[in-house]
């Protein structure tokens, strides 16, 4: 059995104000194996580090457990002193009784009895632990870099002008990645090809670096220095020593470019009859014209009072426009919505000229009639409340419309102006 020493530290009272550590030396005592069991003020001081040599050379012991802070900190401190005597430094472990135990917990007896706990735990591993032998391998001085967004760019960059060889790998047929798909970068807004760009230029023409794209890695095996990666190359049907990066094999691909439509009919099975003959005929009287996409989405979202994401679809593939371009103009003007609104859109102008005279007040008067915030619709369908920046009638602030119908409305008109027009709706029918 291996003779262990253990050698508890007061860390002055950052330990000792919340555990008994004479306590715990005593008790670590009397656990198998365990030759010297003492505690002291500074264990990491010189005076400390002597009382732990001492103990080794007296001892003759096998196994060091210091119960003190972090590892992170005074480890290879211990290590030092045990290989200073000719203990294997590996046989040394830390029972960390300052962080995960002494400041985590005011109530003194539960902390000792989880000290005591963390030390008989390191003893156990301690007492399991074979010496071990450092020894040199060569290394060999390159880096292997996965994935070619600009994280992988910049790493293999940096790597390579520190004088390194790196193989950067990236799966798709040219570096950049996500970032290469934006337009504007957080949080200066600059933009990313201008970044970018030089940065994949730099890749590809530095000496230090093999870039390897359009490929895949398929295994890592080796050790530490040693390491050897098995790449897949996918089949370019060019011969890469000769490319020039041109791209027109790209362009003049048969199969890359064949369109991928979806048929139309697609679309239809999934639209009520009642819509599908609304598209049809604001369709057929805009003549099916491309240019006409805006005055269409128009006429949609008047009649629905917001884009429903299947007519769009069915609007841009009549229309032959491609999706994301018909997303674009509804996303750019105000005057559509992508979410359903109710019957009645209710705006208050926030302008300066209405601000000042109590729209703030008229929004909150309004907010609390309706039960919605700003932004939101009713439950029924009923109500949709919206603030804009003028309705251009600064002279009638505060203003307020209410579908096409403008009124000056302070906050006290607010119940009277909505009583107002239900009663209208009901004597309408």
């Amino acid at each position: 059995m291996k003779k262990l020493g253990v050698f508890v530290c007061h860390c002055g009272i950052n330990i000792a104000r919340t555990v008994d550590v004479k306590r715990v030396a005593e008790v670590i005592g009397r656990e198998p194996g365990v030759a010297v069991a003492t505690d002291y003020p500074y264990m990491c001081s010189d005076p400390g580090q002597n009382l732990i040599k001492h103990e080794i050379r007296e001892k003759g012991l096998d196994g060091v457990v210091v119960a003190c802070c972090s590892p992170s900190l005074h480890k290879l401190t211990f290590m030092k002193v045990a290989a200073s005597v000719g203990m294997n430094k590996f046989c040394l472990d830390i029972a960390n009784i300052r962080e995960q135990c002494s400041w985590v917990h005011e109530d003194r007896e539960q902390a000792t009895r989880k000290a005591i706990s963390l030390v008989k735990s390191a003893v156990a591993k301690v007492a399991l632990l074979e010496p071990l032998e450092e020894f040199h391998v060569g290394v060999t001085p390159e880096a292997l870099v996965i994935g070619g967004g600009i994280a992988g760019i910049q790493t293999a960059l940096d790597i390579a002008n520190s004088g390194y060889k790196v193989h950067l790998v990236e799966r798709e047929p040219s570096v950049g990645g996500h970032m290469a798909q934006l337009d504007k970068t957080f949080p200066t807004l600059d933009c990313s090809a201008c970044i970018l760009t030089p940065k994949m230029v730099d890749v590809g023409q530095h000496e230090n670096i093999d870039l390897i794209t359009y490929a895949e890695v398929e295994k890592i095996e080796g050790f530490v220095g040693n390491f050897k990666a098995t790449v897949k190359l996918k089949d370019r049907h060019v011969d890469a020593e000769k490319c020039t990066g041109c791209d027109l094999c790209s362009n003049n691909c048969l199969v890359r470019y064949v369109p991928q439509k979806r048929e139309i009919s697609s679309v239809k099975d999934s639209l009520e009859s009642d819509m599908l003959a609304f598209l049809d005929d604001t369709l057929d009287k805009h003549n099916k014209d491309k240019a006409a996409l805006v005055q269409v989405l128009l006429d949609v979202n008047a009649r629905f009072n917001y884009l429903p994401e299947d007519a769009v679809r069915y609007v841009s593939e009549v229309l032959e426009i491609p999706l994301a371009k018909a997303y674009q103009v509804a996303t750019f003007y105000t005057a559509f919505s992508l979410t359903p609104r109710g019957k009645h859109i209710v705006k208050v102008c926030m302008g300066t000229a209405c601000h000042a005279k109590g729209a703030p007040r008229v929004l909150d008067e309004i907010e609390r009639r309706l039960g919605i915030k700003n932004g939101e619709t009713t439950g029924d369908l009923r109500y949709s409340l919206e603030t804009v920046n003028c309705l251009g009638c600064c002279a009638l602030g505060p203003v307020v419309t209410i579908d096409e119908t403008y009124y000056h409305a302070d906050p006290q008109d607010v119940q009277s102006l909505f009583d107002k027009l239900e009663e209208d709706e009901s004597a309408n029918g």
